[in-house]
């Protein structure tokens, strides 16, 4: 079993990591740039945006060569939906589609996820799915639960290297737990996941050479929040190299990062009394850069923090769950109401160091 995920991690990399080139060379040839014509956007040069392919293709290479899907009907509707969200994506990428209309075809491709695949939250507190109401309710969480991070993860796509580092941090987290429980099919696929995104964060950490787009975010974003949902439902783990007794705590950990960054950036447009769908520059990560860390500073902080989180849930795992899961939000919280506060601190002394000095 060792050997096997080796080899998909492995075949999953050289295929994403030799595609990449290729597809740079396209993207160059047929002018398919990410431009920086909007204010919010930090690079300053045209960047294809087509890198999330490479991930695609790399993924899907390696989980067919293995033929790991053979056995589970939740990640065959997975990946068939995956497949969908990618020609969805890939519209986007090359002709920019509205807001509401991508959100549509994400709550579609969520529907297949849970209407097909039977993939949804069953430890809901007080609506454990054992009756048809509570059941109703654990799908329309998890409805939102994964049209939500398909966009967390593309909110945090905008800094180099950020999302595929935290992305690939997620995913070798997940193949390991679940390697631990014998979900076999469910680590094949996380590390086959893992892979190609590595091929492709070789060359997207700074100085980026390729963004991963809508594709490469969105993917990323429904595999995620698969595993989380999955990683969720299970049981506590008293065995192992290591115990898990709060599996819920530790899948929302390992998405904290851009679930902290998506719930911030929501609440603050709300509050602006500006549209959810407004894209702008107050996300985490730009308030990080505000502070002269640069691209490689940001994504190390952010991944010291994903980390450290990671390791909270476990430290807090004797704790009642929910007890965790609060724990858990409140350091994202703090963390984030921390960098809010030193940030309108330092644009206040820019503003008042920019007022030229009355010479009366």
């Amino acid at each position: 079993m060792h050997v096997t995920l080796l080899l998909v991690f492995i075949v999953a990399f050289i295929v994403s990591l030799i595609s990449v080139p290729s597809i740079i060379k396209v993207a160059n040839e047929k002018s398919l740039f990410d431009k920086p014509s909007e204010g919010r956007k930090i690079h300053t040069t045209s960047i294809p945006n087509l890198g999330g392919v490479s991930i695609f293709l790399g993924f899907y290479f390696s989980v067919l060569t293995f033929r790991i899907l053979c056995e589970s009907i939740e990640l065959s509707a997975l990946c068939a939906a995956s497949v969908l969200l990618f020609f969805v994506a890939l519209k986007d990428d090359l002709i920019s589609t509205a807001p509401k209309i991508r959100l549509f075809y994400q709550f579609i491709i969520a529907l297949i996820i849970i209407l097909i695949g039977q993939i949804f939250f069953t430890n809901i507190p007080f609506f454990e799915a054992e009756n048809s109401v509570s059941r109703i309710i654990n799908m329309a969480v998890t409805l939102i639960f994964i049209v939500a991070i398909i966009n967390a993860v593309n909110f945090i796509d905008g800094v180099d290297g950020l999302a595929g580092t935290i992305c690939f941090f997620s995913l070798m987290a997940f193949s390991f737990i679940f390697y631990q429980y014998g979900e076999t099919s469910y680590s094949l696929i996380a590390i086959a996941l893992a892979g190609s995104t590595l091929g492709f964060l070789l060359f997207n950490i700074h100085p980026a050479k390729i963004f991963m787009g809508d594709i490469g975010s969105m993917i990323l974003g429904v595999f995620l929040a698969v595993f989380a949902i999955k990683l969720s439902n299970l049981d506590e783990l008293r065995l192992g190299l290591l115990p898990i007794k709060s599996p819920t705590t530790v899948a929302f950990a390992l998405l904290i990062v851009p679930i902290m960054d998506l719930v911030t950036v929501i609440a603050i447009r709300i509050h602006l009394r500006l549209s959810p769908f407004n894209a702008d520059c107050r996300h985490t990560h730009h308030r990080l850069l505000a502070f002269g860390l640069g691209h490689t500073g940001t994504t190390l902080t952010l991944l010291a923090f994903n980390v450290f989180t990671v390791a909270l849930a476990f430290l807090t795992a004797s704790l009642n769950h929910i007890i965790g899961m609060v724990i858990v939000f409140a350091t994202a919280a703090i963390f984030e109401v921390v960098l809010i506060i030193v940030f309108l601190k330092k644009e206040k002394k820019k503003a008042i160091d920019s007022v030229p000095d009355n010479p009366l």
